[in-house]
């Protein structure tokens, strides 16, 4: 009878963990066929938060969540829930129930890891080379069928529907994807889907214009140069002066068409408001930055870290920082591996795109969360690897 327990248990906790991947999918792969953001977020209640719920409820294996790595987001967390309690915000419930959100997704992640990283590696592959897919249908669809020039700046298909946002998103897996692709380089089909989703990530980030992302991407190929093997290094050192020579060619004036556009100025009114409460910050009420260049208001910084530090003070933004810099080093313990390879250019990637965007840190799934969650929950996955081959050394 015991033993018939055991096995049911086990057989219960596979099927949690593969409910939890089809919804992992979901969250990275869905945008591009959405037609709402509605039903989007019902899938992901339905594929991806209720197997971490149900996981969380039956109350099996907790030493899944018993870490100093998890201890660091839920230290987050708490801190985050506090100051919705002290300073409020337009919706609190809505607040509070963005946090319990985005802990059930790296719950989920935590869960789906639990089939092996081979099968992780394999879902984020596949997510990568959808996206490339998807940006190169974008592209064909806002250039060949709808009445847009080459001027314009590409939109996504789907729900990734904010230019700079959607941009995100896209360099995210792109920089996943080169990352675990190296490993299946001499798979030809996997070769043949890897270049074509290339060509269109190339396509859709070159007419995003977005300079953040396109530093971002620099950033991610300086890190490449450390951790890659010296034959792979030069082909990616030569990819990029190449894609640098034909954006310079065919868009000369891209890099200083619309200056810096107003970003110090956003940031100096981000601090300037930080100044008013900077413990504990602002917490999540509407807030209100002029330039007074433009006579326009704006509603974020357009910097992710003023933005926490606004809305959490500065403790919520040291306590993210302590998270954010706890991911890139267990990337860098890991980056023998491929999993810590692709989280090392995806978190130099995010670090820097979100020096000059990030919409807030608490927010429902958008594309945002490729650069801000997608890393943290890699990081914590990466963390119980680490560990489990070091109690097997």
């Amino acid at each position: 009878m015991m033993k018939k327990m055991i096995i049911t248990m086990r057989e219960n906790d596979f099927w949690l963990s593969k409910w939890a991947g089809v919804g992992l999918l979901v969250l990275l792969c869905a945008p591009w066929f959405m037609p709402s953001n509605k039903l989007y977020h019902q899938l992901i209640i339905a594929l991806l938060w209720l197997p971490a719920f149900l996981f969380l409820l039956m109350g099996k294996k907790r030493s899944l969540l018993l870490s100093s790595d998890i201890g660091l987001y839920v230290a987050l967390a708490i801190w985050t829930i506090l100051v919705i309690v002290i300073k409020g915000g337009e919706e609190p419930v809505s607040d509070f129930k963005q946090v319990l959100y985005i802990s059930l997704t790296l719950i989920a992640m935590l869960l789906f890891s639990e089939l092996g990283e081979d099968r992780l590696k394999n879902l984020l592959l596949v997510a990568a080379l959808v996206g490339g897919l998807g940006a190169g249908a974008s592209w064909v669809s806002f250039y060949l069928f709808k009445d847009n020039v080459f001027a314009d700046r590409v939109m996504a298909l789907g729900i990734w529907d904010t230019i700079i946002m959607a941009a995100h998103a896209v360099g995210a897996l792109a920089v996943l994807g080169v990352g675990l692709v190296i490993e299946r380089i001499r798979d030809r089909r996997v070769l043949c889907l890897a270049v074509v989703a290339a060509i269109g990530y190339l396509l859709f980030l070159v007419s995003s214009q977005t300079r953040g992302v396109w530093v971002g991407l620099a950033a991610a190929m300086c890190v490449a140069l450390l951790v890659l093997p010296a034959r792979l290094r030069w082909i990616l050192v030569s990819t990029g002066v190449g894609v640098i020579s034909i954006t310079f060619a065919v868009y000369p004036d891209f890099l200083l068409q619309r200056g810096l556009s107003y970003r110090p100025e956003l940031w100096s009114a981000g601090i300037d408001l930080l100044s008013d409460s900077p413990w504990l910050g602002l917490g999540f009420h509407e807030i209100q930055l002029r330039v007074q260049e433009l006579q326009t208001v704006f509603k974020h910084p357009h910097n992710l870290y003023i933005n926490i530090a606004i809305r959490t003070g500065i403790i919520g933004l040291a306590l993210y920082l302590i998270l954010w810099g706890r991911v890139v080093w267990l990337a860098w313990q890991a980056r023998e591996q491929v999993l810590g390879r692709a989280l090392l250019g995806l978190w130099s990637f995010s670090t820097v795109c979100l020096l000059t965007d990030g919409i807030g840190l608490w927010d429902k799934p958008n594309a945002d969360w490729l650069v801000i969650w997608l890393p943290v929950g890699l990081g914590l996955v990466l963390a119980r690897t680490l560990k489990a081959k070091s109690a097997l050394m």
